[in-house]
């Protein structure tokens, strides 16, 4: 372990997946912006201790989780063992891109909870144009509010303070495949959230993951954790917190049900939301009145 206190940790919960995690590495390898950084995989597998050993020792370490932890105590745990007073929670098949540290580092600061870049997604990283001036790059606040829509990100690009992330107890693991949604509401109730408009991470979507095999049951947990925003965040308006919860749980059904060909019991009563009162609105106008109005 360097003696040098880290800036970041990347914290890299993986599992038998080694050439996704040598990409992963890789892109951090290849930041354009030297701070002190250090990377722990915390490996719940057995597959990946030869593809870090590839990477420098004194930034790049393994750690094997005896027995294995599961996916959300084993993002917990690369928390617990980070140094740095920024962590990263960074999946082992998503990857940053290299001006992904030139864009946030201009924006860290002690009264930020988070802050992230935008993200792009697909099954393999697309090739972009590196911004011109990224250290320039703009960032806007990500309000309690703005989480009855959805979180700020997929997840990929969400550097935390290291120190509030372990005071508010981590990813809680009953919200299951809800984690990273709940925990960052949190965080956004307990601290300033940014996103820097630049996009700087790439989230994977592949067959497999966890997301396509608990939608079902994602659907329903992610209106009750609406409801939830919706009750902290509109104590004065009630109507319009549960009105704005099963529009956007609406909206979600809808994209739910045109991906997928099964059809639930949790996307039938999602879809009958359509019945509230100006469901077929807009997405975009119901979004744009929810920022004025945060």
């Amino acid at each position: 372990m360097s003696a040098v206190t880290p800036l970041i940790t990347f914290g890299i919960p993986a599992y038998n997946r080694p050439a996704l995690l040598a990409e992963t590495l890789a892109s951090i390898a290849a930041q354009t912006t030297a701070i002190p950084y250090e990377v722990i995989v915390c490996d719940d597998g057995t597959e990946n201790a030869a593809t870090v050993a590839r990477f420098p020792a004194t930034h790049f370490f393994y750690h094997r989780n005896t027995p294995s932890l599961g996916p959300v105590r084993n993002w917990n745990e690369v928390i617990r063992r980070a140094r740095g007073t920024w962590v990263m929670v960074l999946h082992e098949d998503d990857t940053l891109y290299p001006w992904y540290l030139a864009s946030v580092i201009p924006h860290l600061r002690a009264d930020l909870a988070a802050i992230c870049t935008r993200t792009v997604s697909g099954a393999t990283p697309p090739a972009l144009v590196a911004p011109a001036a990224p250290a320039q790059a703009s960032a806007l606040a990500y309000p309690p509010r703005f989480f009855l829509k959805s979180a700020m990100t997929p997840f990929p690009g969400v550097l935390i303070r290291r120190e509030l992330a372990q005071r508010l107890g981590g990813f809680s693991a009953n919200a299951g495949p809800l984690a990273d949604y709940e925990f960052w509401y949190r965080l956004a109730c307990a601290g300033r959230i940014e996103v820097v408009r630049t996009v700087a991470a790439f989230y994977r979507v592949a067959d497999g993951q966890w997301t396509e095999r608990a939608w079902p049951t994602m659907i329903r947990q992610t209106h009750l954790l609406r409801l939830r925003i919706a009750r902290e965040q509109f104590p004065t308006t009630p109507r319009l917190g549960r009105w704005l919860a099963r529009f956007f749980t609406y909206r979600n059904a809808l994209s739910y049900a045109a991906r997928f060909p099964q059809k639930p019991a949790s996307l039938a009563r999602a879809l009958q939301l359509g019945a509230i009162p100006f469901a077929r609105l807009p997405s975009g106008w119901v979004w744009g009145a929810l920022k004025r109005i945060a």
